[in-house]
């Protein structure tokens, strides 16, 4: 008797369970056609992923999706097994969240795929850097998603999607009456939840399932494509706010050895520290000697150009003619053309190109973080002790990155941003006026401090070359259709340059551009196929060019050694023969010696992987981790090797050990607040 009851117990809990297990397997089998319309709709960025690498990324996908599913099958489960003989209304009530769970989900599985084609990777933390900076500023978000986008598409494909699903699991989401003990639920839902744990922990492993477990191979298109783009980004909710407190790269080397290390990579000959004991790179600079400066310029313009890729800027190898004002002033300046930008989202771009500081761990906030808050030698601020008047000019909202409210506050005196253009000839819904608007009034500032003998610094930060790439008409700028599927992108480039054309042509004719100095470079490049190595160089190939036929000469020059936007603050400061004090992470290009091969410390927006380029070897590695070698080209057409780590053991140790090195100077400067004196 006894075993039989207990044999009706066992069956009476295995039928409890058998509708929270089908309802697993439903979602776990949609996660895994979504990552198939994934792979589908960004076959291009593969490079040399092969069907067995991914079929490999569907398998250790199947961690991350049962480690989902668990999550999303839990509460309506236990619904289920407790109320059992649930009201008409209560089930509707059920049946009501489960359908906005779906759709949520669908959706968002729907937006990676647009998100992994714009960014090469899948949901996490720099979507949150999008968001959180005002209303205005996230209603500019929302219009460019909506404008630039599919949206409306996908949310029907969405709705389908979610009556589709709904239809198919109701019958396991609804529970049938049932007359069953209280021993059989309590054994079903302690089966239910040792399921549960063991599923969302990803097995039963010492250490919880990880985005870690989710590289399994050289290859980071395969290594993507096996994560989950849900669980990335309920990741992402559950530690926001808590990662930025993490010490765990400050244990990674003694700061004293790093600091020693950082200084051997960064200080060049003739340079003097000031309070070493201190501050771990404030120092003194000689000026760029003559004749490579023919004269110390009076002004300086720099312009940071909104994803200005080398890949499709002719004057670093770019093949489809979408650059021919840039590339007819590269002929005469100085042109760096393995410069990279420091990461792949603007603000990091900008704070590196005016304050010569990296993109750290967790800090990709860093100008709207509490810490960005403290005494740092910006380039404006340095100037403007100098005399000199400092000018910010943007296409959109400056509240957008929090740059007026950092800039302000680190030596910028004059914003112009969106709603301080007066009859613009072209405004964006989304983003706000067009380059050449931007330009024109630059212009006009420039003639107006010009005539008061000033000194002047001006930053012009573009934008119209981002999606969706709403662009003014310009009569006799015929479109590029080369490109296929990145001819959008090339016509966005292609007006940018335009702009820039324009304004350097009217800029010639000004009484100032004799004694300007002027400084173009990108925030950033466009992530294009192929895929070099987990960062994905192509994504921050930029140009960097000084140009000043008065200044530099008009001869033109081609540097191939690495340059770095944290080199562009000391360079400029040497040309402009300035003995201030500065914190730079960077290095004068033009005192390099002459068989230094450059550097360049690299950190994707939102991604945890850090790099040192040197010369053509790139360290590449994330906290916990192994670090990895490639030798890299960024040639035409451009290349990364295997990783090498095993044959070049030597080299591996060397570049891991100065790019740790880097990143913990950094943050040890950062946290304790050692960039300089408080005024």
């Amino acid at each position: 008797m006894k075993w039989r009851l207990g044999l009706g117990q066992g069956r009476a809990t295995l039928g409890h369970l058998a509708r929270p297990l089908a309802l697993w397997g439903a979602w776990v089998a949609l996660f895994m056609v979504f990552r198939g319309v994934l792979v589908g709709a960004t076959w291009q960025f593969r490079s040399d992923a092969t069907p067995a690498l991914l079929v490999g990324a569907f398998l250790h996908g199947l961690r991350f999706d049962l480690s989902m599913a668990a999550q999303l099958v839990a509460p309506f489960a236990l619904w289920s097994l407790w109320r059992s003989r649930p009201s008409r209304w209560e089930n509707r009530l059920r049946l009501g969240l489960f359908t906005g769970l779906v759709f949520v989900v669908l959706f968002t599985l729907a937006a990676e795929i647009e998100y992994y084609k714009e960014f090469q990777m899948r949901l996490g933390p720099l979507m949150f850097q999008f968001f959180g900076m005002g209303a205005e500023n996230d209603r500019t978000i929302l219009g460019m998603v909506w404008h630039g986008y599919p949206v409306l598409r996908w949310l029907l494909v969405c709705v389908a999607a979610t009556a589709a699903f709904v239809i198919g699991t109701r019958r396991w989401l609804i529970p049938q009456a049932t007359l069953d003990g209280l021993a059989s639920r309590v054994l079903a839902t302690l089966a239910l939840a040792a399921g549960t744990v063991v599923a969302t922990r990803g097995g039963l492993q010492p250490t919880p399932l990880r985005w870690g477990d989710a590289v399994f191979s050289q290859n980071a298109y395969a290594n993507a494509m096996a994560q989950n783009g849900l669980y990335a980004l309920t990741t992402t909710l559950r530690h926001r706010g808590k990662a930025a407190q993490d010490s765990r790269w400050l244990r990674a080397m003694n700061p004293a050895e790093a600091i020693a290390i950082t200084r051997q990579m960064v200080l060049l000959p003739g340079e003097q520290l000031i309070e070493p004991d201190t501050y771990p790179l404030l120092r003194r600079s000689p000026p760029t000697g003559l004749p490579v400066v023919l004269r110390r310029p009076k002004n300086v313009v720099v312009i940071i150009m909104e994803s200005f890729s080398g890949r499709f800027c002719g004057a670093t190898g770019g093949r489809y003619g979408a650059t021919p004002r840039f590339d007819a002033l590269a002929r005469r300046g100085l042109l760096f053309e393995q410069a990279l930008s420091v990461s792949t989202h603007t603000a990091q771009g900008v704070l590196a190109t005016l304050c010569s500081f990296p993109n750290l761990p967790e800090r990709d906030n860093l100008m709207k973080q509490p810490e960005g808050n403290q005494p740092m030698l910006t380039l404006p601020q340095l100037l403007r002790r100098q005399g000199f008047a400092t000018l910010f000019l943007y296409n959109g909202l400056l509240a957008w990155d929090n740059k007026e409210g950092f800039f302000r506050s680190h030596g910028v005196e004059q914003f112009i941003g969106r709603h301080d253009y007066v009859n613009p000839v072209f405004v964006d819904p989304d983003w706000g006026v067009s380059d050449q608007d931007v330009f024109s009034r630059a212009r006009q500032e420039f003639d107006a401090l010009a005539r008061t003998d000033r000194p002047f610094l001006g930053v012009i930060l573009t934008l119209s070359n981002h999606a969706p790439f709403n662009l003014p008409p310009v009569p006799g700028l015929a479109p590029i259709t080369g490109g296929g599927q990145q001819n959008t992108r090339l016509n966005g480039i292609h007006y940018a340059d335009w702009a820039i054309g324009e304004f350097m042509e009217q800029a010639g004719r000004a009484p100032w551009f004799a004694d300007t100095l002027f400084v173009f470079t990108g925030d950033h490049g466009f992530g294009l196929p192929p895929v070099l190595t987990p960062l994905n160089l192509l994504h921050e190939h930029i140009p960097i060019l000084f140009y000043g036929p008065a200044i530099l000469g008009d001869a033109g020059e081609r540097r191939s050694v690495i340059a770095s936007q944290l080199d562009i603050l000391p360079t400029i400061l040497g040309i402009l023969g300035i003995d201030e004090p500065h914190q730079a992470f960077g290095r004068n290009l033009l005192r390099l010696p002459p068989d230094d091969p450059g550097h360049a410390y690299l950190k994707q927006s939102g991604d945890p992987v850090v790099g040192y380029l040197e010369g053509d070897w790139l360290s590449v590695r994330a906290l916990g981790q192994a670090s990895q070698l490639y030798r890299i080209d960024l040639g035409d057409p451009p290349s990364a090797s295997e990783d090498l780590t095993v044959r070049e053991l030597a080299r591996a140790a060397a570049l891991d050990k100065r790019l740790t090195a880097f990143t913990v100077t950094g943050l040890y400067t950062l946290t304790k607040q050692l960039m300089a004196p408080h005024p």
